[in-house]
């Protein structure tokens, strides 16, 4: 039968018939029309995503050339050798103060534990008490009106009473270092204490000085290693003078730069109003007003750098200092320090200190060769976008846009994320599918997929009130002190949003999963069940093999959703735009970042529109987008392969 003999003519008088077409013709129009809608609206996302951001980079390319000019980009030569001394002597701080915390780790904690405890009750009458002492500043000579002093001192009283029962749903903190008397005795003197007093309790000026006595009695063995540390920093103080002086003059050549720009732009505004104007008045009012816009004179750029690169010679010679006391400090440092984390930071400064001779050693060939005058290129603006360090916006230096720090936090939390759902998602699937029964499954996949319908929001206020502050407290744990990173310093990291990112990615993992191991067809478990197999050879040798590219699919796209989430990184993460220390080895795990979603939502409402920032982060939204279009290009790609196969 011919496709126009089967379609069902529309009745006469019918809405739907026109001209002469059947329901069929109408409704595939409907559907066509539905599919076109959809791609034409993809590629105004994608034109608006690209229009937006394509104006970036002359922008940006004209901020580096102003950078140029003025001379910030030269006296950033050898800031960069600071801020590398900066961190070397970092490391060697870091050693000595974990060397001797390692001494006195107990004294630290039962301080630190009666300090919270005194905080946690503080924070509780604070209200009261700021009361309090407001009234008692300006009562002046008649003193505090009784009936004032009895109403502020019974709430405060009240609050007291809550605090110190922990009714406020947050609990004591936990003391576990303190003994029970010593915690009793703390709380007591903190109920009895005066409401204006400021004065630590007994038990909390005790610990402190225990602690002192300890970190002194600790550091003593160490003199020495104190001694070459002082002396290594204090080899970039002339250094440091310089750049400071000259970061001065350059910072004031390109305001001065900046401010005549501003003015001729706007000069130039005036005078195009004034050509459209067809009033005579208006004219000559705004002509007037473009006149009197420009108010300073153009920078000359080689003049005012004069100043500056004539102390090139006080560079070389405080750069010269700071080689030597470089090729001295190895010989002088401890071979080996006691603490495994303090010798882990001494054994990263000796294998930092090459890299920092060779930096030392470039510096002025590079100062030497600088040339205000020479152009910024595009392509030198693309790269450094891509393989920038630094993310650095509204700063009074220069800003920056450099994405390596965002894409290392969002990668390094993708693979927290994926270590903790591709087991899970994975292993329930094949649970689920191949072994479960019916019961168990009609329990289970819904369960799982429920995971779904879960708010991202709702997920990111149960890793800031639950999971930081539970894995927090764990860590302060003496069992756990062998972990690294352990104690956690910061409540919000990358850890805890890998964790729930990993929850919000299981659903998908197991129902692609779930649905890859389906399509496995059943002559092949059929087979192995003939050739004598048990059923878990069949899962693990058969079934699972012949769907790993469905499982790969669903991982990819497990990936994808973890790599585009938002909420919750912005929330839990830390946002800290640094790249990761990675020195800290595993620690890295447990430090805040910040993501390329996490930016994108956390400035994009603040920036003025039209900005070099603004399209920044648009840049940011297209490399985004390219990371999950490829991310999804490959899934389909697997899936495909695996139709193939079974064709």
């Amino acid at each position: 039968m011919s496709e126009s003999s089967s379609s069902t003519q529309v009745p006469l008088g019918h809405p739907f018939r026109r001209k002469g077409r059947g329901t069929d013709g109408l409704i595939k129009s409907f559907f066509a029309g539905n599919a076109g809608l959809t791609i034409v609206i993809l590629i105004l996302i994608i034109v608006f995503l690209v229009r937006e951001g394509a104006g970036f980079f002359p922008a940006y390319r004209t901020e580096l050339e102003l950078y140029r000019k003025a001379g910030l980009e030269f006296v950033d030569i050898p800031r960069k050798d600071l801020e590398a001394h900066e961190q070397m002597s970092s490391l060697l701080n870091r050693a000595y103060y974990a060397q001797v915390n390692d001494a006195c780790r107990r004294e630290f904690q039962r301080s630190q534990e009666a300090s919270a405890l005194m905080t946690y009750v503080g924070e509780g009458v604070a209200p009261a008490q700021s009361a309090l002492q407001r009234v008692a500043e300006g009562a002046g000579e008649n003193g505090i009106p009784p009936e004032l002093q009895k109403s502020l001192t019974d709430k405060y009283k009240q609050l007291l009473e809550e605090a110190l029962a922990g009714k406020r749903g947050e609990g004591l903190p936990p003391t576990p270092h303190l003994t029970n008397e010593e915690r009793e005795g703390l709380l007591a003197a903190l109920r009895s204490r005066d409401p204006l007093s400021t004065d630590d309790p007994p038990l909390v000026t005790t610990l402190q000085e225990e602690l002192s006595t300890r970190q002194a009695a600790a550091a003593e063995p160490l003199s020495a290693f104190r001694e070459v540390i002082d002396a290594f920093a204090e080899t970039s103080s002339t250094l440091d003078a310089v750049v400071s002086e000259s970061g001065d003059l350059v910072k004031a050549t390109k305001e001065a730069a900046t401010l005549h720009e501003i003015e001729t732009t706007k000069r130039a505004t005036l005078l195009a109003a004034a050509a459209k104007t067809k009033d005579a008045a208006a004219k000559a009012q705004l002509e007037l007003e473009a006149e009197e816009a420009v108010t300073t004179e153009p920078v000359d750029f080689k003049t005012s750098l004069a100043p500056v690169l004539a102390r090139l010679p006080e560079i070389r010679q405080a750069n010269a200092a700071m080689q030597a006391s470089a090729a001295e400090i190895e010989s002088k440092l401890p071979a080996k320090l006691e603490d495994g984390k303090a010798d882990r930071y001494l054994s990263t400064f000796r294998k930092a200190l090459p890299e920092y001779n060779r930096e030392l050693g470039d510096t002025i060939a590079q100062a030497e060769a600088w040339k205000s005058d020479k152009p910024v290129g595009l392509w030198a603006t693309i790269t450094g976008f891509i393989t920038g360090r630094d993310w650095i916006t509204g700063g009074e230096w220069q800003d920056f846009y450099g994405i390596v720090p965002l894409f290392a936090g969002s990668a390094i939390i993708a693979l927290i994320a994926l270590a903790l759902a591709i087991p899970l998602g994975v292993g329930a699937a094949v649970y689920t599918n191949q072994l479960a029964g019916r019961r168990q499954q009609n329990f289970i996949k819904p369960t799982i997929e429920f995971l779904q319908a879960i708010p991202s929001v709702v997920l990111g206020f149960l890793g800031i009130a639950v999971l930081g502050t539970v894995l927090q407290e764990t860590s302060m744990k003496d069992a756990f002190s062998w972990v690294p990173g352990f104690p956690i310093q910061q409540r919000l990291n990358m850890f805890t949003a890998g964790c729930l990112l990993g929850l919000m990615a299981i659903p998908t993992i197991f129902s692609l999963s779930e649905d890859a191991l389906n399509n496995v067809p059943s002559a092949f478990a059929e087979a192995s069940d003939a050739l004598g197999a048990s059923k878990l050879q069949t899962v693990f040798r058969v079934v699972c093999p012949a769907a790993i590219s469905g499982i790969l699919a669903a991982v990819l796209l497990g990936l994808g959703r973890v790599i585009g989430e938002t909420m919750v990184v912005l929330l839990v993460a830390g946002n800290r735009i640094e790249i990761p220390d990675f020195t800290e080895g595993l620690g890295v795990f447990f430090q805040p970042a910040h993501t390329l979603t996490g930016i994108i939502a956390q400035e994009l409402g603040e920036v003025p529109f039209g900005s070099v920032h603004y399209r920044a982060l648009f840049v940011v939204g297209m490399v985004l987008f390219i990371i999950v279009l490829g991310i999804n290009w490959t899934a389909q790609r697997l899936l495909h392969k695996f139709r193939i196969g079974h064709d």
